[in-house]
């Protein structure tokens, strides 16, 4: 009896221990937070204040060891950095959340020593990149270290990243001088590697919407765009290679080749792509969503392919070369909720800059032919001075029965389409 009365006593004192045990340490989960909070606050000043020619503001700061256990984790709420002149009042970086990760025991760090962060992450905001008319961009805020105060450590943090992601952004980007306006709507971005490296491989996944406009002329409208790529990363050379990777512009497939690397001030780029499958599906994939329709429910031949390659500096002077072709073979489609397909159709057509200079772009459509029933049409031309004064050549011929495309094509109209349309152009204008 007394030895099962002990082993009862022994039991009941380890598991108080326990309890107790575990007690502890939920407390100190809890109000280590509050403890180093103010540390961290002002650790975060500290590194704005010496390296930043803007003016940040943040709503609150919260530390928390539950969100990213076993990682301390650092939330700025409402955070924005604004410009200085020359850009006064333009926000070049807004956030509703911006946040950091860390070793628990980075936490237990004199305020003058440097945390190493593991982590970053940021949502629902926005990037703005701005060019005036002068061509000087809004980016370049990173105080210049000869003018810091060299007893203040300039760091309070240092980046040995893992992983970072960015979650429901926005990025516009404004060439005040050029009426350039690019919007990314709607961007979800995460990436994986090393940092502490100088050689690396990063696995990222990105989805957005692009949108284009070049003097108040929308070109691209909320064009859905993916990449899953391995990039790898030379730090030390800051050169960026594609490895395994595919892409979509809205459904259409591409991969890339090549590498992307920071020369100076300027961008150096020698990348190739292409359309990995060469079905006439892939041309269609090229429209949104709302135009191309069910692509499931669709009998195609031939071909379609899309290749392209992108050579040169792209600096305030110049953009790089680049050759994109899209080409056709005697393809067909035919929708399986439609009567109708649009066969022979044959595209020999590209889209050229051999000199680096953007008034040398021009456009070549060599061979474009379709036929629906009985009625053809075909057309080539050519547009040169793209950015100046475009000088256009068509010529164009061919039958058409209006009633017909909306018997072979999934059309949207408020109104019926009727009649014949007859045509025989050639024409030469600017």
């Amino acid at each position: 009896m007394t030895t099962e009365k002990n082993k009862k006593s022994i039991g009941k004192r380890i598991l108080k221990w326990v309890v107790s045990i575990f007690l502890i340490l939920i407390i100190a989960l809890f109000s280590i937070p509050f403890l180093f909070k103010d540390k961290i606050v002002q650790m975060v000043t500290n590194t704005v204040n010496n390296n930043i020619n803007a003016t940040v503001t943040f709503k609150e700061t919260d530390l928390s060891l539950f969100t990213n256990f076993p990682l301390a984790s650092l939330t700025v709420s409402d955070i924005a950095v604004t410009n200085k002149a020359p850009f006064l009042g333009d926000t070049l970086y807004s956030a509703k959340e911006l946040s950091f990760s860390m070793k628990i025991t980075e936490l237990l760090k004199n305020a003058d020593e440097v945390i190493e962060l593991k982590s970053i992450a940021t949502k629902n905001g926005q990037v703005n990149i701005i060019f005036n008319e002068e061509n000087v961009g809004n980016y370049d805020i990173a105080i210049a270290k000869e003018e810091t105060n060299t007893t203040i450590t300039n760091n309070s943090f240092s980046f040995d990243i893992q992983e970072y992601e960015l979650e429901n952004m926005k990025f516009v980007y404004l060439d005040r001088s050029t009426n350039l306006k690019l919007h990314l709507n709607d961007i979800n971005h995460t990436g994986k590697g090393n940092f502490a490296q100088d050689i690396l491989d990063l696995d990222t996944k990105s989805t957005a919407n692009l949108s284009l406009d070049v003097d108040s002329v929308n070109y691209l409208n909320n064009v859905a765009i993916s990449l899953d790529a391995v990039l790898g990363i030379d730090l030390k050379n800051s050169k960026y290679t594609f490895k395994d990777n595919t892409g979509f512009i809205n459904q259409l497939p591409l991969e890339f080749d090549g590498f992307i690397q920071l020369v100076d001030e300027n961008q150096l780029y020698d990348i190739n792509f292409k359309t990995p499958t060469s079905e006439f599906k892939n041309l269609l994939a090229l429209l949104p969503k709302q135009y191309s329709g069910n692509l499931d429910a669709i009998k195609t031949e031939g071909n379609f392919d899309l290749k392209g390659s992108v050579n040169g500096i792209l600096s305030t002077e110049r953009i790089p070369a680049f050759d994109i072709t899209f080409s056709s073979k005697n393809a067909m489609f035919k929708y399986d909720d439609l009567p109708k397909a649009v066969r022979n159709i044959n595209i020999d057509a590209q889209i050229i800059n051999k000199t680096g200079n953007t008034d040398d772009t021009y456009v070549n459509v060599n061979q474009l032919n379709f036929k629906i029933d009985e009625d053809a049409f075909s057309a080539n031309g050519n547009i040169a001075n793209l950015t100046t004064n475009p000088t256009i050549n068509l010529a164009a011929k061919g039958n058409i029965n209006l009633a017909n495309i909306n018997k072979a094509y999934p059309l949207k109209l408020e109104q019926e389409l009727a009649g014949i349309l007859k045509a025989d152009v050639t024409t030469s204008f600017d």
